[in-house]
């Protein structure tokens, strides 16, 4: 089955840009929504590996009595009326406004969304955990040409300001919700782990990656993989880490790129029993080629299950999804409705 890819681009606006060539974008990536999806329900039976003995299938039951409540659309209802992305203004002080019911047609509406925003609170999040707090100002998506839509702007203010109207000092966030709705489950880099550490990890990363059945590009097999970020999952009794790789074919007239994205279920310490629980793979030439990265972990302040909030953002389209990992293992729970151009 093949596989797509979705880009997470932060700290620029990628609502306001021309459609030019990239006009079908929006669409793609939409598609693309819909290839993680079959992916991951191809992947909840894994399949031993051929060729490596070191590691095994394993996989992981997580005890979960909570029921959870989804809207039509697959949205927790626990994590709140929204979800905020830092995709506008440098991504500090503003974010696009993404409403988990909105449809293709509907995600520049403000209708209604002052009675969902309540006091306009938020919590704000990076992938380390809770970073700080504002408060929200929702403004009129951004003018954009014929064919194009965008979110809603998500303005965000200092959140003791009386007025309202006080600037929020500059700080790193990934993602922002309702206050009170989430809880982070932090996300610790590969960067921040002692050198032997990290180079366990990502040699344990890169065996598991060449051992994965479906790599089936001729131009690229065989090729060693090379960890591009990774992020283990802390305080949980069963962790997991995401991680991105790649592997290169260095043709100086057309370089070419392979990206992996995986969710692996890390059971202790011995590599030999992590799975590959998730997985996306593309391949295109290095400069055209989006990347993969997750913006939180959390739970809901009023259920059990893990989730993996992913954005996707090339520069034109803007859209996002929830993975959760209940007792049967990940599965997409949520994907909203790409903005972007025709």
């Amino acid at each position: 089955m093949s596989s797509t890819s979705f880009d997470v681009v932060l700290g620029r606006n990628a609502l306001t840009r021309g459609p030019g060539a990239l006009r079908s974008r929006a669409r793609r990536l939409a598609a693309a929504w819909l290839g993680v999806s079959l992916l991951l329900a191809c992947d909840r039976t894994p399949s031993p590996r051929p060729g490596d003995s070191s590691i095994a299938v394993a996989t992981t039951p997580e005890s979960d009595s909570i029921a959870t409540i989804v809207t039509a659309s697959g949205w927790d209802a626990a994590s709140g009326p929204f979800v905020v992305l830092p995709t506008v203004d440098g991504g500090m002080t503003a974010g696009s406004l993404l409403r988990p019911e909105a449809t293709e047609l509907t995600v520049g509406d403000t209708i209604g969304i002052g009675g969902s925003v309540a006091d306009g609170r938020l919590d704000l999040f990076s992938r380390g955990g809770r970073v700080g707090e504002a408060r929200l100002r929702v403004e009129t998506a951004p003018r954009v040409d014929p064919g194009c839509t965008a979110w809603p702007v998500a303005r965000l203010l200092a959140s003791g300001a009386a007025s309202g109207a006080s600037a929020l000092p500059n700080i790193a966030w990934t993602a922002a919700f309702a206050a009170g709705r989430a809880t982070a489950i932090p996300l610790d880099s590969i960067e921040g782990m002692a050198p032997r550490d990290s180079a366990r990890l990502a040699a344990d990363l890169t065996r598991l990656a060449s051992a994965l059945p479906d790599d089936t590009s001729r131009t690229f097999r065989g090729l060693p993989f090379v960890v591009l970020r990774a992020y283990r999952a802390r305080g949980l009794d069963t962790t997991f880490v995401v991680a991105t790789l790649a592997r290169r074919v260095n043709q100086e007239d057309s370089p070419k790129e392979e990206r992996l994205v995986i969710v692996v279920d890390a059971l202790g310490d011995n590599a030999r029993t992590w799975n590959v629980a998730w997985k996306e793979r593309a391949a295109g030439r290095e400069e055209e080629l989006v990347v993969a990265e997750p913006l939180l972990a959390y739970r809901t302040t009023s259920g059990k299950e893990t989730h993996l909030l992913f954005g996707r953002d090339d520069g034109v389209a803007l859209g996002a999804a929830v993975l959760a990992r209940g007792p049967r293992g990940w599965r997409v729970q949520w994907e909203s409705a790409v903005a972007g151009c025709d």
